[in-house]
């Protein structure tokens, strides 16, 4: 499923929705394509990069980070705008490379094999789905206890959307998420409301919905201590995985 952002901009917003319920028993609403499931980086809309609850910055599959619509040239930030630095295993392996000796023509026939199953094997990696994911507060992005988008939600989902527009985006999750606070029943209904308010302000804002499935986990997945007030606001969220194609 290799679109544009028709992936997220195209046409064939009125299919109707159909719903069915995982292993775990919640609800998952589908839309004809495969979409996908989120983490936890807060909406920093005052910010030129999306930066997570981590303090690290949102990178696309590239490993480009992910700009705000503040985003300006002059605000670029090394490391930012090009390739995620190789990690310390692959730079010792490369050093491991250059070090080894010459092979001796008779290895020629197992090194020349050895290449081809290391190319397959990058060539298949290659084709596996890579997410960016970003997140929503719920607490500046929603009433308490509503499902109704603030000013301040809605123009970080317009962000989000402006952002993937042209680029190859095969499909997306969108996920609600609560704190453990009151009936389990409830914050699970509210999880589903507010990830369904997202899908319906992306859509307003261009994204196409056959690409968007959402999925409410009420209180089942917190990402910090509900114990805490600051555990509880991190756990309020409403979590977007988007798959592009590289």
């Amino acid at each position: 499923m290799s679109t544009d952002m028709q992936t997220l901009t195209g046409t064939g917003y009125n299919k109707p929705c159909q719903s069915k319920f995982n292993k775990h028993g919640m609800k998952i609403n589908t839309l004809s394509a495969m979409i996908l499931c989120i983490t936890s980086l807060p909406a920093v809309a005052d910010k030129e990069y999306w930066v997570g609850s981590d303090g690290e910055y949102a990178r696309d599959r590239n490993g480009h980070c992910v700009r705000t619509i503040k985003w300006t040239p002059d605000a670029a930030i090394p490391g930012c705008e090009g390739e995620k630095p190789r990690a310390a295993a692959e730079e010792k392996a490369v050093v491991a490379t250059k070090e080894e000796p010459a092979a001796d023509s008779s290895d020629d026939s197992a090194a020349a094999a050895a290449a081809a199953a290391a190319a397959a094997a990058a060539a298949a990696k290659s084709t596996e789905s890579e997410y960016t994911t970003l997140s929503l507060s719920s607490s500046a992005s929603f009433e308490l206890g509503g499902s109704t988008l603030s000013a301040e939600g809605k123009a970080a989902i317009a962000d989000i959307v402006a952002q993937f527009k042209g680029r190859e985006v095969n499909s997306a999750i969108i996920e609600g998420h609560t704190d453990d606070s009151g009936d389990a029943a409830f914050n699970q209904q509210l999880s589903e409301k507010r990830a369904e308010a997202v899908k319906a302000e992306a859509v307003a804002n261009g994204a196409n919905p056959d690409k968007i499935t959402i999925i409410g986990y009420g209180e089942t997945r917190p990402i910090a201590d509900n114990s805490t007030r600051e555990g509880r606001a991190k756990n309020r969220r409403v979590e977007i995985k988007i798959d592009e194609k590289k």
